[in-house]
């Protein structure tokens, strides 16, 4: 069966029961959780043969004393690929306020999904593309899972967190309450061998060593521990610490007596994990406070931690910004000492909020530079003034540029297509953080006179990657804009170079800016003119030779203008230091296709592996058809590599039905090797599958005007139940909210026939928060709301139904009269759709490797489909345009449903078949094929021999007679006969008897 969606964080019921955080989350089924969903699988849709979609590791502790990469199908993709960079180092401190010691900690929610997201990337421009690594101290990610107490990062944000030289923690999450199943997982976990070792803690070491992430953070919420328990839980994380590198980050809910007590603080009370043991060992690395934190807490904490010879700063207070973002007051005041530089570190959760106040995904930047900078959007001037201070009030930079070579095309991960060499490569929507580069240091300080610059990202003009850096505005005459983009240690020697990537509109002057000093002071910058661009991409290098034995501290980009600018831009799309020029890559060995699944006739999937090399940065993956087009299927710095994009059309496909896959190294310059490349069989002409000619009208609801809403989140408004997606907890969301409302302008009248509705289920939480009574109403011509339909008792994840009666208004309304049966109450809407067409969405069809047909004499054929659901009606059709049914079924029960004594005929071809659900369209036309039926005959006479070692020379007049009936075949038929080698073996063995 297709595995149901998931609860996003179903085994994270909150991190501070005092403040009522995370109600806005899904927080049922914790014991389910704990003892996971039934099953020893992971990823159940590839073990059902439904995807070969890779999804990041999940364990309970049984399965996790289990797993080995021999029996994890998607061990290999799921290994990060970048290794910890331990360059990092703090550069000058631009801001005052800022405290070099302070650091940070992000608890954030990676994927919108952690049990159905892909952990490789996906088709999404939507997702957290997180790039202000220079800010963090490490990185949480933060993930529940129905599998157990174990989310494992995936490689993509691990990549990204090591190229930058910032550790990545699993989430061990034991669930909030008191249960039988947790106490007892607890004790499963801490247990402990007479020669003191924990078999648990090993395993741990090992996955994490294997997968390639940085520790554990341990979320302990579970009620009813002892004392004894709590105490041999710290000694198992000590000798986590004697026996690895491994970091442990702990979160402040259970004590030293093994109580659920939130101290907001490190005190008497809870610090027994931040004590060293006699050998100097002590159990936290990172000590995560509750949220009610106040001075005399953060006084009690500076205290404590000293008192225990620990820095101060290995304490974090928690700020709690799910719901709100960058608009939840906190008292940051609190956190200050005389010299108003902060006393601890800082934790934050959930930072990915800033995802619900964007516009869109481009957008989201925008909000991160609010989050990370501050409202003055410079983090030399981030200061007390407003009510949000920006994390770069508070913390210094970081970086891990200080050796060549070094390269960056500003690409964050993610985009609207990719290009390659400034050429679209794909119009698909993509992100992969795994080859995000190093971003720009600062967001962003510009040293100015005159008009201010703005810097963004470009995702419209891109040279490597999903954007470029954008610097754009309008310039009074005379404004000068030097941008510092990078900080550095170079040393400079007479051979380095930089090579600059960009499109300069006409009229200012631009030039590369050095900073030769620490402190990057602009007497002591160096200036090097760049010439325009003209038309497209331009390329130059600058020789920095003359200023060997200096040691390169920052890199700028410094643009001029003499007269007035209305609406200046200029794009810089690459920016490369080096000293020599890397050799380039020769052809990766070994390409192999070690699975594909064809979804139609013109779409697939496909996990690919090559051997691995050394120096190669990326590997670009591209398909070719007939018409030889290249198509980027995806990047990747593994050596293992999953797509669902392969594709092609009745125009593009080739006679043969082979696609070409290529496979390309890229080096540091990004210059490409040669390629490798494997052959793609798709097995079956593009007229095994039905093409859609009608489909659904457009969603007329899509960004639409909300022009009232009873309750929102802000980092959950009413604007994003019409966004188009259902991802990256894009919702309405108003907590603690049973009823309430929002009004929309479609800005004309639209009549509507069809209307949508995706609630708290489908967009992967729990189904008690579905929307139980809710009604689309619309405003008539006298400006009176005249109710549409109402919907009650609904426990559905998805309402998608055609309406009474069509109505034309322009204004609509959807009022929530009851918002679910969870405890955690919240209206919860993930989309509000409606269309003009009454056409439903089509059934989704069965997939084509679930069918078989055969194809005996007569009137004995048959067809056996797997994966049928309950309800559903299948038919049988003789050919693609066939609108006569062949033979009808319904399903009585989930399984496989047969059809019998049909009749193919003589001849080999393929039968097509459909499925439709009570509620919706019938499927698009799938087929499987069927052989000859003389072909047929003879594999049946093959399968009926006796086993090779029962055979005697008794048989050989059978196995003769089956030799005779293959040689009859005409010579294309044979190749046909699938068991042929069962033939050949049998014909050998009745030789080796004769012989005897």
């Amino acid at each position: 069966m297709r595995k149901k969606r998931s609860t996003i964080f179903n085994r994270i019921a909150s991190m501070s029961v005092a403040m009522c955080l995370l109600s806005s989350m899904a927080t049922p089924g914790a014991n389910a959780a704990v003892n996971g969903d039934g099953t020893d699988v992971v990823n159940e849709n590839y073990v059902d043969k439904l995807s070969l979609k890779p999804l990041a590791p999940a364990f309970r502790v049984e399965t996790l004393l289990k797993w080995s990469p021999e029996n994890d199908p998607d061990a290999e993709l799921n290994r990060a690929s970048i290794p910890l960079n331990k360059n990092r180092f703090k550069g000058h401190q631009i801001n005052p306020l800022a405290n070099p010691e302070a650091g940070i900690t992000s608890a954030a929610i990676t994927t919108w999904n952690h049990d159905e997201a892909s952990s490789v990337g996906g088709n999404d421009f939507n997702v957290y593309a997180f790039d202000n690594w220079q800010l963090l101290d490490s990185y949480i990610y933060w993930a529940g899972t129905n599998e157990g107490i174990f989310a494992i990062p995936t490689p993509d944000i691990v990549d990204a967190a090591h190229r930058n030289g910032v550790p990545v923690y699993a989430t061990l999450g034991f669930p909030w309450g008191s249960s039988k199943e947790g106490v007892a997982e607890i004790a499963a976990f801490t247990k402990q061998e007479a020669d003191g070792s924990f078999p648990v803690a090993d395993k741990m070491i090992e996955v994490a060593e294997y997968f390639g992430f940085d520790g554990y953070f341990f979320n302990q919420e579970t009620s009813g521990v002892s004392k004894q328990t709590a105490e041999r839980m710290n000694e198992m994380m000590r000798y986590i610490k004697r026996k690895s590198t491994l970091q442990i980050s702990w979160y402040d809910a259970q004590d030293n007596s093994g109580a659920i007590r939130y101290q907001n603080a490190v005190n008497s009370n809870n610090d027994m994990y931040v004590k060293p043991a006699s050998d100097g060992k002590y159990a936290v690395d990172e000590f995560f406070l509750n949220y009610n934190w106040g001075t005399s807490q953060i006084n009690t904490t500076v205290d404590t931690m000293k008192s225990h010879n620990r820095n101060p700063f290995d304490a974090y207070a928690g700020f709690e910004v799910q719901q709100n973002s960058y608009n939840t007051p906190i008292n940051t005041n609190a956190l200050l000492d005389e010299k108003k530089q902060p006393k601890v570190s800082i934790a934050l959760y959930t930072p990915n909020s800033t995802m619900g106040l964007a516009k869109d995904p481009a957008d989201f930047h925008e909000q991160e530079k609010y989050f990370w900078t501050g409202p003055q959007a410079d983090p030399t001037q981030a200061d007390d003034s407003a009510a949000w201070k920006g994390m770069a009030r508070f913390v210094t930079d970081s970086s891990v540029i200080q050796k060549l070579p070094f390269t960056t095309n500003f690409n964050s991960g993610h985009g609207k297509q990719y290009f390659v060499n400034g050429k679209i490569a794909s119009n698909l929507e993509w992100n992969n953080r795994s080859v995000q580069d190093v971003m720009p240091t600062w967001r962003w300080w510009t040293r100015n006179e005159g008009s201010k610059i703005k810097v963004s990202y470009d995702f419209d003009k891109a040279y490597n990657g999903g954007n470029s850096l954008k610097f754009s505005g309008a310039l009074d005459a005379g404004s000068v804009n030097d941008t510092m983009l990078y900080s550095t240690k170079l040393p400079i020697t007479d051979t380095t170079k930089v090579r600059l990537v960009y499109q300069n509109q006409s009229g200012a002057e631009v030039s590369l800016g050095v900073a030769y000093s620490e402190d990057y002071s602009q007497d002591q910058m160096k200036y090097y003119t760049l010439p325009s661009s003209g038309d497209g991409w331009k390329t130059t290098v600058v020789d920095l030779g003359k200023d060997a034995g200096k040691t390169a501290y920052a890199l700028s980009l410094k643009v001029n203008n003499a007269e007035k600018l209305e609406n200046y831009s200029f794009d810089l799309g690459q920016l490369s230091l080096y000293d020599s020029t890397a050799a380039a890559i020769s052809k990766p060995q070994n390409v192999e296709i070690q699975e594909k699944i064809l979804k139609t006739a013109f779409e697939a999937e496909a996990r690919l592996s090559w051997s691995e090399q050394e120096n190669v940065m990326n590997y670009e993956i591209y398909q070719v058809n007939a018409d030889g087009v290249e198509t980027l299927l995806g990047v990747t710095p593994n050596n293992y590599f999953y797509t669902p994009n392969i594709a092609r059309t009745t125009k593009n496909a080739s006679a043969d039905n082979m696609t070409t896959l290529k496979i390309v190294p890229v080096n540091q310059d990004y210059s490409r090797g040669e390629a490798a490349k494997a052959a793609f069989d798709w097995g079956m002409g593009t007229d095994a599958t039905e093409l859609e000619l009608n489909p659904p009208s457009a969603n007329v609801a899509l960004n639409a005007k909300v022009t009232s809403v009873s309750m929102e989140n802000d980092a959950e408004p009413a604007s994003k139940a019409l966004d188009g997606t259902a991802t990256a907890n894009s919702k309405w969301c108003a907590t603690n909210a049973k009823s309430g409302y929002m009004t929309i302008d479609l800005g004309e009248s639209k009549t509507i026939r069809r209307w949508r509705v995706e609630h708290a289920e489908y967009g992967g939480e729990a189904s008690n928060m579905n929307t139980v009574d809710f009604e689309l109403l619309y405003k008539n011509d006298n400006g009176e709301w005249v109710s549409a339909k109402r919907i009650t008792g609904n426990t559905k994840a998805v309402t998608d139904i055609v309406l009474d009666q069509p109505f034309t208004a322009r204004e609509f309304k959807l009022q929530v009269y009851n918002s679910g049966t969870s405890p955690w109450g919240a209206i919860r809407i993930y989309e509000w759709q409606m269309f003009e067409s009454a056409v439903l969405p089509r059934t989704e069809n069965i997939m084509m490797h679930f069918a078989s047909a055969e194809n005996n004499l007569g009137a004995e054929d048959k067809v056996i489909i797997e994966k049928a659901k309950h309800g559903q009606t299948v038919r049988l059709y003789k050919s693609l345009d066939s609108k006569d049914v062949l033979a009808e079924k319904q399903v009585e029960k989930d399984g496989t449903i047969t059809f019998e004594q049909l009749d193919f005929g003589s001849e080999g071809g393929r039968i097509y078949y459909t499925v439709q659900n009570a509620d919706e369209r019938e499927s698009l036309k799938f087929s499987t094929a069927y052989l000859n039926e003389k072909v047929t005959e003879v594999i049946h006479k093959i399968n009926a021999l006796p086993e090779l070692d029962d055979l005697t020379l008794e048989d050989k007049h059978t196995v003769n007679d089956c030799k005779v009936a293959y040689n009859k075949l005409h010579p294309t038929l044979r190749k046909q006969v699938t068991n042929y080698e069962r033939l050949v073996q049998a014909i050998d063995r009745i030789q080796e008897l004769k012989k005897k």
